[in-house]
Order: C-alpha cells, then sequence, then structure tokens
C-alpha cells in the first residue's frame, strides 16, 4: 500500500482536491474548473468551509479529500460538519477515507466541538460507505429532507 499523507488544503491548492472532488460533484458547476472551486472556496471561506486531503508519494493531486466546516446547531451544539467526503476511484479499498474520518474527528475535538456530522446520499452505490461511517462509530440518527427551489 503506498504512504499516505493527510494535510489541509488552502484555496490557492484547490486544484489538487478537483479530480477527487469531480468524482462526487460532476455535475456543480463549482468543480468545473480550478477557477470555479477557487471561487467556491472564497465565497464558503466566511462560513468556514475548509479542504483537507489525502496524498499517495506518487500521486500530485489527493486521492482522497474531504470538505469540512464547524457549526452551532441549537439541538447539538458545536458540530464539524463534513459536506464532502470522496476518494478517488483508482484509489479506493486502501484506506483513505477511513483515515480522513479518523482525522476529521481529531479536528473536532481539536476544535471543541461537541458533535460530528455527515449527511449521505442513499442506495446502492452508497453502501460501502454507510458500512465505512458505521464501523467509524457514526449513527444513523436521521433522515435529511431537500427540496430544489427553481
Amino acid at each position: 500500500m503506498p504512504a499516505r499523507t493527510l494535510r489541509s488544503l488552502p484555496p490557492e491548492a484547490a486544484a489538487l482536491a478537483l479530480p477527487a472532488l469531480r468524482e462526487l460533484r460532476p455535475e456543480s458547476p463549482h468543480t468545473a474548473s480550478p477557477e470555479a472551486l477557487q471561487a467556491f472556496l472564497a465565497l464558503t471561506q466566511p462560513e468556514g468551509y475548509r479542504l483537507v486531503g489525502a496524498f499517495e508519494a506518487d500521486q500530485p493531486a489527493a486521492v482522497a479529500v474531504a470538505g469540512y466546516r464547524v457549526m452551532h446547531l441549537l439541538y447539538a451544539g458545536r458540530t464539524l460538519y463534513v459536506d464532502d467526503l470522496v476518494t478517488r476511484p483508482e484509489a479506493r479499498g486502501r484506506g483513505h477515507a477511513g483515515a480522513l474520518l479518523a482525522w476529521l474527528e481529531g479536528e473536532a475535538r481539536n476544535l471543541n466541538c461537541t458533535e460530528f456530522h455527515l449527511d449521505s446520499g442513499v442506495g446502492p452505490a452508497r453502501y460501502g460507505a454507510h458500512r465505512l461511517y458505521l464501523n467509524a462509530g457514526l449513527n444513523l440518527t436521521a433522515h435529511h429532507f431537500a427540496k430544489e427551489l427553481p
């Protein structure tokens, strides 16, 4: 298994996260180009959105990426919320997502969060991710509802 390093990605390093984020959000206008992702990061910086990547020694771009932020919720208090978590297909099964989850949980503790949350899509394509989340100690605590607005 290739050596792995985890590191925060500042907005100017957005291009290193782009191949992985495109896997998760291929239709998003924010993943259309490095400039689009940098604009998204500038927009969400006041909200505290940040990226962390998992890197293999022979890969210049991150093989896995998580996007997260800290928020305050009436029912949960200070919470680290994971918006995005993805591993590029060629790097799956090597523990990168699990390493990112462990890093994120440590970050939540360092930032004095009382809870750690993420949402995940449903369906057979997501079952492996759900097993990972359950094995990492996350529990199913809610249904997430959404409605697109024209």
